[in-house]
């Protein structure tokens, strides 16, 4: 559908740091006003938003109703429950304008084993050797034939923490074979299926775009890092942080690496359209390894990644629904950022990602944050005592951006020692002989 009509009143779908930066961004045009649907009590997000509501992020019913009843211009989804159970659909049909894929575009992430199938048979090269297997015997074969040295992914949403892989989570075959019939008997993901595929070894990076049609305009590469410990060990978390340089590519990249990956972008997009008939629109995010054998598709998200969006919104110059109504348009302006290096870093509660709900028991004079040059987002949110309860999310993140990503480094870390009370995070995140 067409966006033609003036835009004034926004809706912002999500509960977590990536919405609340999105929401700072829109709102340095003071005729916007913000609304915002969330799970969870954000105090950030309900100190900035021109209103809020509270509800089940899978309620598609009671998103419309809310977007009906405040009577919005425009739906941003930042988040992927609702965008998996078909919330783009439901709005578009009472004639609400939303940026961000349909139920059959959002299974780009909601389904690894559709997007790595359509992939093959379009012949895109960005794969790693997989299978997908509903069968777990044949499942445990096939990474028996691998001699084990497999990644095994549950099919659906796992709030990013399924992936386990040899040689980490998985320190031996029995341990393989132990986390396929998880998946089996518990549907981790939603489903008793398994993608089972070569274990990659390389550098991981990630592009996030704004996708409108044919139109695609892509962001500097960031740098993510979802290992718990410094080193880059331990379990798998939703992630403890990440970095981007003072230019389009990282240490690691050259510019071959970034227009590859912005290629299979457009050929996957391309290759949807040719199958389903539908052109994507939304946030689209690409990870990506740098392997001796090429570069590899890691997994697509359909919506702003976090971290990786704050450190994309730090510096981005642009207003977001300035972007989204010239793509709309079918005016592919390139974004404006500036000149800075960015680095973004978690506090979670001891205990993260094993246990989930608990309470992020901290304290640190704001206004100092921020006069350090350092920005704080919550993913966690206020329970009915007012504690910082993290949910199945994380805690606060530190961004700070600068000349250099030492620099930027230099910051967060001051303001991370400022924050009283017990919490971990990475240290590493930054540092220099990490980047290496």
């Amino acid at each position: 559908m067409k966006l033609d009509k003036e835009i004034k009143r926004i809706l912002v779908v999500g509960s977590w740091a990536k919405e609340q930066i999105t929401i700072e961004n829109i709102k340095r045009n003071p005729d916007f006003e913000v609304f915002v649907y969330m799970s969870t009590k954000n105090p950030a997000i309900m100190d900035i938003s021109d209103g809020y509501k509270i509800g089940q992020l899978d309620d598609k019913e009671k998103i419309v109703d809310y977007a009906k009843k405040q009577k919005i211009d425009i739906v941003l989804v930042t988040t992927a429950q609702p965008l998996s159970i078909g919330v783009v659909d439901a709005l578009e049909e009472e004639k609400i304008f939303v940026f961000g894929p349909s139920q059959k575009a959002a299974k780009l992430e909601s389904d690894k084993a559709f997007t790595r199938q359509l992939m093959k048979k379009y012949k895109i090269d960005a794969l790693p050797e997989f299978e997908v297997f509903d069968d777990r015997y044949k499942a445990i074969n096939y990474a028996e034939n691998l001699d084990w040295e497999v990644a095994i992914k549950p099919i659906g949403l796992t709030e990013g923490l399924g992936v386990k892989i040899f040689g980490d989570q998985l320190k031996n075959q029995d341990d393989v074979v132990i986390y396929i019939h998880e998946i089996f008997d518990n549907k981790i993901g939603g489903d008793a299926k398994v993608l089972i595929e070569e274990k990659l070894e390389g550098k991981e990076f990630t592009i996030q775009c704004l996708v409108y049609g044919k139109n695609i305009i892509t962001t500097p590469a960031v740098k993510d890092y979802k290992r718990l410990l410094p080193g880059d060990i331990g379990p798998n978390t939703a992630s403890m942080g990440s970095y981007s340089e003072n230019e389009l590519l990282l240490p690691f990249m050259t510019e071959e690496d970034y227009l590859k990956a912005v290629n299979v972008i457009s050929k996957t997009l391309e290759s949807f359209y040719k199958e389903i008939g539908e052109e994507c629109k939304g946030f689209l995010y690409g990870q990506f390894m740098k392997t001796d054998d090429g570069l590899k598709l890691v997994e697509y998200n359909f919506r702003p990644g976090d971290p990786e969006w704050l450190n994309t919104l730090q510096i981005m110059e642009n207003n977001l629904i300035d972007v989204i109504k010239n793509l709309e348009k079918d005016v592919q302006k390139p974004l404006n950022f500036s000149r800075k290096a960015t680095v973004c870093k978690y506090i979670v509660p001891k205990g993260y990602p094993t246990l989930l709900d608990q309470i992020l028991d901290v304290k640190f004079d704001s206004l100092k944050i921020n006069e350090l040059g350092v920005d704080f987002y919550f993913s966690s949110g206020l329970d009915d005592k007012g504690n910082l309860n993290v949910g199945s999310e994380r805690g606060i993140a530190f961004v700070s951006k600068a000349d250099t990503i030492s620099k930027a480094n230099e910051f967060v870390e001051k303001a991370i020692s400022m924050v009283e009370g017990e919490f971990h995070y990475r240290e590493d995140i930054g540092d220099l002989e990490m980047m290496k």
